[in-house]
């Protein structure tokens, strides 16, 4: 099993080296999902790959973010030089980035990125199938789903097993991009689910009074204790997440799975785990959970209070005074270890107090001067001192083993031959003619002082062999001779390393579904909605074109009886249906999910389907009445080339990624053949997460034992600006927010139009607005019968929002 480290600059590729990682991850200064780490330049990145490679370390390259069509020139110039290097596998996110890999890096093995969000074994069958090498499950899988899916395909699984895990699923976030132009589709995610919120009904009360108000900020993934089932599983690697972090975190966090790994492949109990725990504890600690690892969703998962940097767990608060308190804490923790406390107060904050304020009254009684009201019955954490904890960075502390052995005889070339413990052997020959001595042979222990000089290198000089028939071998001879030696043996052991990496194979035929590139220039209105009633209401103002099914915001799922009443109103109407597929689909309900929807498509034929998660393309290939496919803007089409890509697999649409501004589209028009369409109107989706923050907060138990709090009352996350943002359920249990204002083109229908757009698709999912008014102001001013409002007359603008149409996203 490969256990995978973070490496977010050089400093953090040695210190995961020296923790014992098999493998490390990491980005360029571009395209990289970790902008704001340090990341490596080409140079420090052709040095890192050959520094590992010499190791027998694996190193991927991150390139899973969403690429603009203004940076093509120089991603292919990226994959050029990255083929060049001979790197191990490459991470992607952009559907764009396939073919191009392909025909300029064809060296590279593909790795599916978490962003593309692969929850389910349809996903990987379908990247398998297009020759990707490993995929990256999403975090949202249980250990019992991570081994059926395992078990059933052919591609290395890769797993996430420790770091931050994010609320929403990866790949499907708008919350930070809508929230402040920063998107996490392109390395800039601003971490809004780390902010506070309030959880409010209808009526404007706050339901989470009497708990913290960071409901959506998750605790750290730990996976110590579910190592040795991954193991048993058939996992491929363990992923650490934590580019952002310190070396000295990585190096802690590295090592700790180093040696988890290695007992459980020894089928020995891991004793040093609370130890370990501890460690990672003291770099940093937000909160440990198994995640979704044990499928236990519930209120543990969430940080509550303020996100940062808590400390070990000390005690608990008991005797509060005016301003002191007391703490009981069993944590051996001397004095000149820690800097000082980190405690809740009774405002639900994390507070920080210096060691000068904490006294010791007794024999683990702690006293804490401060002015600060603790919380009754709080938890108090030690926050260790970092330098007298941690990991030092140094050159390389972890060394390659060689044996050595010199030959030396008169009037001949002396010799150097190295060896390494895998079996690697460099011989070098110098030009030097060596010499009887006059007064003495060179010594042994100065040839082996001589040759022990590698402090900048990977190796260090074990065994060494001395055969020196009374010659003199001056110093300079035998510096060349060792770093001759030792590039020959670098060059090996590089070379061996690389020949062993293999692309996968491709063998997609293709799905049996019917293409049709629509040559109309005129763009059209479309609906998205789950209702009949909107429907009706639709048709009435000339709407020819709907988007039926797929997640339900209401908990009750769209029936068969729906589908069938919606088709037959559209056909006696003269009006298209196209059927669209959940967003997401965990593996535990991908076999219900899919036979559901292969079910409706049986029964009730309709204009199209709209694909909202590539494993769906798996469920499709077998479909024998061909039916045209679109892509939903889940699949976070960004550019030209990934609108080329799905022509070329058989597409005959698309709706584009919310995150594109006009010029964008203007520019993804020019380039492709496939039709366009973009949400104009309605309330954008920002996240879909497994975890649900209505039962996490009314209820504080398994999900799996919910009673339905989120079918009794609406539910809004309130954030500090007094915004509300509406969530949702889906039949499945998924929780999905949506934004506070609702995107409205109205006043800019023609210039969407002019961009080449071929459809307007307004959805009115969870949307409380008249159907029949907005349909009718979009037809008339579309065809020129009505004037569009004035741009500057949006009323109150905060619940009018015009997307990324105009400023776009970092």
């Amino acid at each position: 099993m490969e256990l995978l480290a973070p490496a977010g600059s050089p400093e953090h590729l040695i210190a995961a080296l020296d923790g014992g990682a098999d493998a490390v991850y990491l980005g360029g200064k571009s395209f990289s999902a970790r902008k704001f780490a340090g990341n490596f330049s080409p140079e420090e990145m052709q040095d890192a790959v050959r520094l590992a490679h010499t190791r027998g370390v694996a190193v991927y390259v991150t390139l899973n973010t969403l690429i603009g069509d203004i940076e093509m020139e120089s991603l292919k110039e990226y994959l050029v030089f990255l083929s060049s290097i001979n790197i191990d596998g490459l991470l992607i996110q952009d559907l764009g980035c396939i073919d191009l890999i392909k025909e300029l890096a064809p060296n590279i093995p593909l790795h599916a990125s978490t962003q593309m969000t692969v929850s389910n074994l349809a996903g990987v069958k379908f990247l398998e199938s297009l020759g990707f090498k490993r995929v990256v499950l999403s975090r949202e899988l249980s250990l019992t789903e991570i081994r059926n899916i395992v078990s059933s395909c052919s591609v290395e699984i890769e797993v996430f097993i420790h770091g931050a895990l994010c609320v929403c699923y990866s790949g499907q976030c708008l919350m930070s991009s809508f929230s402040g132009g920063r998107s996490g589709n392109r390395g800039a995610c601003a971490q809004p689910c780390r902010k506070p919120y309030e959880l409010v009904d209808l009526s404007g009360q706050t339901i989470n009074k009497e708990k913290g108000r960071y409901i959506l900020s998750l605790k750290d993934l730990i996976g110590l204790d579910s190592v040795p089932q991954l193991l048993d599983a058939g996992v491929k690697s363990l992923k650490i997440e934590g580019r952002m972090k310190s070396p000295e975190y990585v190096y802690n966090t590295v090592s700790a799975y180093r040696k988890a790994i290695d007992a459980a492949e020894e089928g020995a109990v891991f004793k040093d785990h609370g130890k370990e725990v501890i460690r990672l504890k003291s770099e940093f600690n937000r909160g440990y959970t198994t995640g979704y690892l044990d499928d236990d969703i519930s209120a543990d998962m969430v940080t509550e209070f303020a996100p940062g940097n808590r400390g070990i767990e000390a005690g608990v608060v008991r005797n509060i005074h005016h301003d002191e308190f007391e703490f009981a804490s069993a944590a051996d923790i001397r004095r000149q270890s820690a800097t000082g406390i980190t405690f809740i107060s009774n405002k639900r904050t994390i507070e920080f107090v210096p060691m000068k304020n904490v006294y010791r009254k007794g024999r683990g009684i702690y006293q804490v001067k401060t002015k600060i009201r603790p919380m009754t019955k709080g938890q108090v954490f030690w926050i260790l001192d970092p330098e007298k904890n941690t990991y030092t960075l140094k050159d390389m502390d972890q060394k390659i083993l060689i044996d050595a052995s010199l030959s030396a005889k008169p009037d001949r070339n002396v010799e150097l031959i190295i060896r390494d413990q895998d079996g690697n052997v460099a011989k070098i020959t110098s030009s030097y003619i060596a010499q009887t001595a006059m007064h003495g042979a060179t010594q042994d222990s100065i040839v082996r002082e001589q040759l022990s000089r590698l402090g900048n290198t990977v190796f260090e000089l074990n065994d060494l062999e001395v055969s020196n028939e009374g010659c003199l071998l001056p110093k300079s001879v035998l510096n060349h001779l060792r770093q001759d030696a030792i590039l020959e043996l670098q060059d090996i052991r590089v070379k061996r390393h690389e020949e062993n990496i293999k692309t996968g194979e491709e063998n997609w035929t293709g799905t049996n579904i019917s293409q049709t590139l629509d040559e109309k220039k005129d763009a059209r209105i479309w609906v998205r909605t789950n209702s009949l009633r909107h429907i009706k209401e639709a048709v009435s103002q000339g709407i020819k074109g709907f988007i039926f099914g797929g997640d339900s915001f209401d908990h009750v799922p769209v029936k068969m009886d729906d589908y069938m009443k919606a088709a037959e109103f559209c056909r006696n109407n003269d009006a298209e249906i196209i059927f669209a597929t959940p967003r997401v689909v965990r593996d535990k309900y991908e076999k219900q999910a899919s036979r559901r929807f292969l079910k409706i498509l049986e029964n009730v034929r309709p204009d199209g389907i709209l694909v909202e998660f590539l494993g769906a393309l798996e469920w499709l290939k077998d479909l024998h009445d061909g039916i045209p496919v679109y892509a939903g803007s889940s699949l976070n089409i960004f550019n030209s080339e990934a609108a080329d890509t799905l022509t070329r697999w058989g597409f005959s649409g698309v709706l584009l990624s919310q995150e594109l501004t006009i010029p964008q589209i203007r520019g993804i028009r020019r380039e492709s053949r496939i039709p366009l369409a973009v949400y104009a109107y309605g309330r954008t989706e920002l996240m879909v997460s497994e975890y649900c923050v209505i039962n996490s907060v009314c209820g504080d138990i398994d999900k799996s034992h919910c009673p339905g709090y989120c079918q009794q009352k609406r539910y809004f996350l309130k954030d500090d600006t007094g915004r509300l943002f509406p969530v949702r359920t889906d039949e499945w249990c998924h929780m999905h927010i949506q934004n506070s204002s609702v995107l409205d083109m109205r006043p800019y229908i023609s210039q969407l139009a002019e961009s080449g757009i071929n459809a307007l698709c307004l959805d009115f999912r969870g949307i409380d607005e008249s159907v029949s008014d907005v349909c009718s102001d979009y037809v008339q001013i579309l065809n020129g019968n009505k004037m569009p409002p004035d741009p500057s007359e949006r009323g109150n603008s905060r619940k009018i929002s015009r997307g990324h149409f105009f400023k776009g996203v970092l």
